[in-house]
């Protein structure tokens, strides 16, 4: 018997009389110029588009959580002097859909306020943040299941700011002491 060629169809052949039924498919030839569907894969494509990607999604969730609107008004022109925690968790945003920081945020308390910045990895659009404690309207302890955090709301402005661990109990100390100072 000879190989079949490209193209042609496939059908029933007789051997010894017996009748083999049709496969229905069609032989291809697969060509080597024919483009990868992975093409995205392939290094020269990949970091470019990942890089845009991270960026885009960087910049999504800053808009998205308010930290972009909050830098229009309270953006931090220099360091702060106070105390300062690393690495703390966070959630800024709407209260139903708020977009969080896991372990990225640095927050420095002092008597005038506190400032608030993020991961230089997620900086697009989220400058770091003074907030002074005259625009702060309340400081609020709150509780999850076994987790404590404080949530900062601020005048005419719309995000709530949510801090985890010592650095929201230490902002609630500030506040209370700033706010008790200016009381007559």
């Amino acid at each position: 018997m000879a190989p079949r060629d490209p193209g042609e169809s496939v059908g029933p052949r007789r051997l010894s009389g017996v009748v083999v039924r049709s496969l229905n498919f069609t032989v291809r030839v697969l060509t080597v110029n024919e483009p990868s569907p992975l093409w995205l894969l392939e290094p020269q494509w990949f970091f470019p588009f990942f890089a845009l990607f991270w960026c885009a999604i960087t910049a999504l969730l800053a808009i998205l959580g308010g930290w972009a609107s909050l830098a229009t008004y309270f953006r931090a022109a220099a360091p702060v002097e106070g105390e300062r925690f690393r690495f703390v968790s966070g959630s800024m945003g709407a209260r139903f859909l708020p977009v969080n920081y896991g372990n990225c945020l640095f927050v420095t308390v002092n008597e005038t306020g506190f400032r608030l910045s993020i991961l230089l990895l997620f900086r697009l659009l989220s400058p770091p943040l003074f907030i002074p404690w005259k625009v702060v309207t309340s400081v609020e302890p709150k509780r999850f299941l076994y987790f404590r955090y404080t949530v900062v709301k601020l005048r005419d402005q719309w995000p709530r700011i949510s801090l985890a661990g010592k650095a929201g109990r230490q902002i609630e100390q500030a506040y209370a002491s700033a706010s008790g100072s200016t009381a007559p």
